[in-house]
């Protein structure tokens, strides 16, 4: 028997999981407003955060991969949400949302 479990991200919270991570890594993003957030799903998923620097000229910041997967497990963390360590963790997107889908044995 297994277990599946889907965490479901809405926009503002895959945006701070993102600018979180980068701060702690030592990349936070460069100064101005984040306008879009834009999910593609081929050949993988990338949310491109869409930045509007002072400078009036857009900047388009990808993530992706594992990079986007421990900054939304770092999130979940940091926000109390139970992420067991030995269960396996695949993104996905979920009714337009990216979301982590965890299956544990």
């Amino acid at each position: 028997m297994r277990e599946l479990r889907c965490i479901i991200f809405e926009n503002f919270e895959v945006i701070k999981a993102i600018t979180g991570h980068r701060r702690r890594i030592g990349k936070p993003l460069p100064a101005g407003q984040i306008g879009k957030l834009k999910i593609t799903t081929s050949p993988e998923i990338v949310v491109t955060l869409e930045l509007l620097p002072d400078d009036g000229h857009s900047l388009f910041i990808p993530s992706s991969g594992a990079e986007l997967a421990a900054a939304l497990i770092a999130f979940c963390i940091e926000q109390r949400v139970p992420m067991p360590v030995s269960a396996k963790k695949a993104l996905t997107v979920l009714e337009g949302n990216i979301a982590i889908k965890i299956t544990k044995s």
